[in-house]
């Protein structure tokens, strides 16, 4: 009987080290930590995406209700009459393209703009105070330190006035002036800070070669550039199209306002022609398209030039 004891003792305990064993060993470890981390990334995505397939199904669901809409659609009870509605209604000034479309090539036509003065006025600025030295260099960088510190809502009441003396209200194009030059602080400390660990001594060469300010900035500097650049011209590109507040101050015409002004209105029960909060699903996932296109194409950019500004030089 102790004989039996002593051996099932013995093969119980063997079996547990045998386990430690491989649980403990580096490849079981290694193992484990692959399974983690894909369950993490699984539960990333799926947290991600829920609102997605959440907007996707109440965009495809007939009527204006958001009420019992869950994550699985009803096949038998599906329709795209919301996007529809966004391709073919007018409002009543008749104008030649939907209201939701014009807004659309509105907002983009203010990103595009806004991206090309972003990044020429980053790029000349940034140059001149990195490979520079001039009188009153470092009140300009206080100065726009400075500008930083309040927040740009506060010029709210300024941006309103200045347009209105100028006769720029309801200019969608006006609001590019205001993008661009108040992303301006931000954007040359980023390209300031990127700029200073590009060697000195490629200016030097350059300039043993005869060649001009301007062709080492084109032939070096910009070329060397092009990731901070990217990261800069990626911000400046979606900056207008959820912005809300500003748009909304400075375009009260309905047919000069901006993507993100024509969705809020979707959303307001007070405006019965726009009303529709399926018909805001729609429009916001078609929204959605250019700025997941921007950062799958531009990602290395966004993740480099999170960073690059604050490297020590």
């Amino acid at each position: 009987m102790n004989n039996l004891t002593n051996k099932i003792v013995k093969t119980i305990t063997n079996t547990i080290k045998s386990v430690k064993a491989i649980i403990t060993s580096p490849k079981t470890k290694r193992v484990m930590m692959k399974i983690i981390t894909h369950l993490w990334l699984v539960l990333s995505v799926a947290v991600v995406l829920t609102p997605v397939l959440w907007m996707l199904v109440a965009s495809l669901t007939p009527g204006k209700s958001l009420a019992n809409i869950g994550l699985l659609p009803d096949f038998g009870n599906m329709s795209a009459e919301h996007y529809v509605e966004l391709f073919t209604k007018r409002s009543t000034s008749g104008l030649f393209l939907p209201d939701y479309v014009g807004s659309f090539f509105r907002t983009l036509s203010i990103a595009i703009l806004n991206t090309i003065l972003v990044v020429i006025v980053s790029v000349l600025t940034g140059y001149a105070l990195t490979r520079f030295r001039f009188k009153g260099k470092k009140q300009i960088l206080l100065g726009m330190m400075g500008i930083q510190m309040f927040p740009s809502f506060m010029a709210m009441l300024a941006f309103f006035l200045l347009f209105k003396r100028f006769d720029l209200l309801n200019q969608p194009l006006a609001l590019v002036f205001i993008y661009g030059t108040g992303a301006i602080p931000y954007n040359v400390f980023i390209y300031r800070g990127f700029m200073r660990n590009i060697p000195k001594s490629l200016d030097e060469a350059a300039d043993i070669d005869g060649a001009s300010n301007i062709q080492k900035l084109t032939k070096i500097i910009i070329p060397l550039s092009m990731p901070i650049i990217g990261f800069l011209a990626v911000n400046a590109f979606m900056a207008p199209w959820l912005d809300y507040i500003l748009p909304s101050v400075l375009l009260t015409d309905p047919d000069k306002i901006t993507v993100a002004i024509w969705l809020f209105r979707t959303t307001d029960p007070l405006r019965p022609h726009y009303y529709n909060p399926l018909t805001f699903m729609a429009g916001a996932l078609l929204l959605a398209i250019p700025i997941m296109i921007v950062n799958i194409f531009m990602q290395k950019y966004i993740v480099y030039g999170l960073t690059a500004g604050a490297e020590k030089g």
